[in-house]
């Protein structure tokens, strides 16, 4: 496709998707561009070219852009750390943590840590999706792209939410879970915020995403809830029961049929008997949780079999009552992260989802800033 061709083309967006499973998970991770993206590269202009011709999907071969692989697990002297703070098995890192790795100072591409012997750490430096079976598509979206994101961002964070081998070793130590502002939480959360912390676009997608898991008359805890519960518009006839830190917020919200006002970093156990939910939903607060695995315990606890527990969440939160671990992984680790507490807590069939890449709606106070829309990620699984 040619700069003339591009301009000319029927679509002005297009969704580039990464279809692909690890252990126990199957993920999806998609970036909305604009048609010019395809510029960059024949391959992708060529599919963008059978999609203006009337395809509806192109599948292309992601193993040009998920390099390097192959790769033996390399070995290197444990006083060559670079990071503050001590390496963790299982965690990825940049490469620039690592000087026998990285290409440059400023070399953020993520490696795994396997290992942390004594005097040797033991680094698997192959791209996170290497070795993986993936299905890598292009279709038309309808939304509108951000402009200036290149189509090979799609490849930069897919891969790091699969879960290590220990989970818990990796992301559960406590000294993760403590945090810049310990507080009691009552005190920060008690005048009530009435107001979005995520843009209306990333609002929007979180909303389709839990309309996938809705049929009316259904009952729904929303917890760790405000004064909205992100949910669409219908079914109208759903039971929300939400659970919160505020009364004022869960007062100002419409959607909740009961308010249970509650502080889960005192009590993780929630006040309902078992098997009464049919869907648990959890948006922008996981991260707020000092005993996550407890109260997903509980989430499971109180939905009945076969219900849904979805927690989404973006890349904003506080930073002061945020968990420290949450901070120091990459935004598509954290997934990896909520997986492994999802199982540990007794779900299966899980799924994660992405979204990026979506313009930020020009009224959004930090439209000056970024570009791009709050981006999405979510994970869930089944009781």
């Amino acid at each position: 496709m040619t700069s003339g061709a591009a301009s000319h083309c029927c679509m002005s967006a297009l969704e580039a998707r990464l279809d692909w499973r690890s252990a126990g998970a199957s993920h999806s991770d998609r970036l909305i561009v604009d048609t010019r993206a395809c510029q960059a590269d024949g391959r992708w202009m060529r599919a963008a070219e059978a999609l203006c011709g009337g395809r509806q999907l192109v599948e292309l071969d992601a193993t040009p852009w998920l390099q390097p692989r192959g790769l033996d697990p390399a070995r290197i002297p444990a006083q060559r750390w670079r990071l503050p703070g001590a390496p963790v098995a299982g965690r990825f890192y940049p490469r620039v943590a690592f000087p026998d790795l990285a290409q440059g100072p400023r070399d953020l591409r993520p490696v795994r840590l396997l290992e942390v012997a004594e005097d040797t750490l033991r680094v698997d430096a192959n791209h996170a999706l290497a070795g993986r079976e993936i299905t890598f598509s292009l279709r038309s979206h309808a939304g509108e792209a951000a402009p200036g994101t290149r189509l090979q961002e799609l490849f930069d964070g897919p891969g790091l939410q699969a879960p290590p081998a220990d989970t818990a070793a990796a992301y559960l130590g406590l000294d993760g879970f403590g945090r810049r502002d310990e507080t009691e939480d009552g005190l920060f959360y008690g005048r009530p915020r009435l107001v979005h912390h995520l843009d209306a676009v990333c609002r929007r997608e979180i909303a389709g995403l839990y309309a996938r898991f809705l049929r009316p008359g259904l009952r729904v805890l929303d917890f760790m809830s405000s004064w909205e519960s992100h949910l669409p518009d219908e079914p109208s006839d759903l039971h929300v029961a939400g659970l919160g830190m505020n009364r004022d917020e869960l007062m100002a919200n419409p959607r909740l049929s009961e308010r249970v006002v509650k502080d889960l970093n005192q009590r993780a156990d929630l006040p309902w008997g078992d098997a009464v939910f049919d869907l648990v939903l959890c948006t922008a607060s996981v991260e707020y949780l000092l005993r996550p695995l407890e109260v997903l315990r509980e989430a499971r606890r109180v939905l009945r079999p076969g219900g849904v527990c979805v927690l989404a969440f973006s890349d904003r939160w506080f930073p002061d009552k945020a968990i420290r671990v949450w901070s120091e992984l990459h935004p598509f680790e954290r997934l990896g992260m909520v997986l492994g507490l999802l199982a540990a807590a007794g779900f299966g069939d899980a799924h994660t989802q992405t979204l990026r890449g979506l313009k930020r709606p020009e009224d959004d106070k930090y439209a000056a800033q970024r570009a791009q829309a709050d981006p999405l990620f979510a994970a869930w699984g089944v009781a």
